[in-house]
């Protein structure tokens, strides 16, 4: 006997358009279970660029991530307020553009950065077979290739949510680069990763490599926005001398978290999802339809940034070249 499917229905419910604060507000009863591939093919209905993995409304996404923008600007102009009152303490601290720099670093860049990666980090559940099978070192069962239908396409609440700020931080930090003449290659980095976050939401994808992409590496890029105040052409010129110790402390930790963070468990990771979205592409799955130009355009981000952790690491070879004869002398 045939039982009418209101699954689509149900998937396909109009979402409410407000403001998404807590966790609580990207989860949805209707959605698919893990391995319920009937109820999952109901995804692949409506415009995926419209209704994503069916999370969330286009509506409500956009009014929160305006109320956020709204709040980092708001937490920076108090940020810089709050400085002001410490302008006594130290001549430092009497430049208005020291204490602007200090703002945008603290309450905007390290902020969001410490926010996104407190979302992964809380959410690491939601991506534990790649965990327990890198804690294995690779011998675990737990990321099978035929898995990949899951990987790339479920829906994962805190992923959803993990991509909506750090997409948040990027249209803030926008605003920033060009406000402050940081360049073209940074205006284009936030292109790149804003339409990579976005596009983890609308059409959706690849919400369980989510996790370490905007929020597991992201440690070590807020400790860098940290170091980033020392720096004495774009950074509070005179901070070093103030703070010698913090700056070596600080300069420790990115050094010790880009090892871990970028160059260990990057490419363990980008291995796997490079193999899940090349199988994604070429498999027959229905919610490969209306995505596939996005997960191309996701590997081409990644191994562009792949090539910018190898610049990076000559960086920071020669900086700390630089700043070791400097303690040395």
């Amino acid at each position: 006997m045939c039982i009418p499917d209101n699954t689509t229905t149900a998937s396909l419910k109009r979402r409410s358009s407000s403001l998404l604060l807590t966790h609580e507000s990207f989860v949805f009863d209707d959605l698919p279970d893990k391995d319920d591939a009937t109820k999952r093919t109901a995804q692949t209905k409506g415009n995926p660029y419209v209704h994503g993995l069916n999370g969330p409304s286009l509506a409500s996404t956009l009014l929160t991530v305006s109320f956020y923008v709204a709040c980092l600007f708001l937490l920076e102009h108090l940020t810089r307020l709050g400085i002001a009152t410490f302008a006594h303490v130290d001549p430092v601290l009497e430049s208005e553009r020291n204490r602007a720099i200090l703002a945008r670093h603290l309450a905007v860049d390290f902020v969001s950065l410490f926010c996104c990666a407190y979302v992964a980090i809380t959410n690491r559940h939601s991506c534990k077979e790649i965990i327990k099978h890198g804690l294995s070192y690779g011998t675990s069962d737990d990321m099978p290739e035929g898995g990949f239908e899951e990987r790339v396409f479920a829906y994962r609440p805190g992923a959803q949510r993990l991509m909506m700020l750090f997409f948040v931080y990027q249209v803030k930090n926008m605003y920033d680069t060009i406000v402050w003449g940081d360049g073209i290659e940074f205006v284009l980095h936030h292109i790149f990763a804003g339409a990579a976050a976005w596009g983890g939401m609308f059409p959706g994808c690849c919400h369980f490599y989510a996790f370490f992409y905007f929020g597991f590496s992201e440690v070590s890029t807020a400790i860098l926005c940290l170091l980033a105040n020392f720096d004495p052409e774009f950074g509070v010129e005179g901070l070093d001398a103030v703070f010698p110790k913090t700056k070596i402390v600080l300069g420790t930790l990115f050094v010790t978290s880009f090892i871990v963070c970028r160059l260990i468990l990057w490419p363990f990771w980008s291995y796997h999802f490079m193999r899940d979205t090349l199988a994604a592409i070429r498999s027959k799955a229905p919610r490969a339809e209306g995505r596939r130009g996005y997960l191309r355009l996701i590997i081409g981000c990644l191994v562009g940034l792949s090539f910018i952790q190898l610049v990076f690491v000559y960086m920071i070879v020669q900086i700390g070249k630089e700043e070791l004869e400097k303690l040395m002398g």
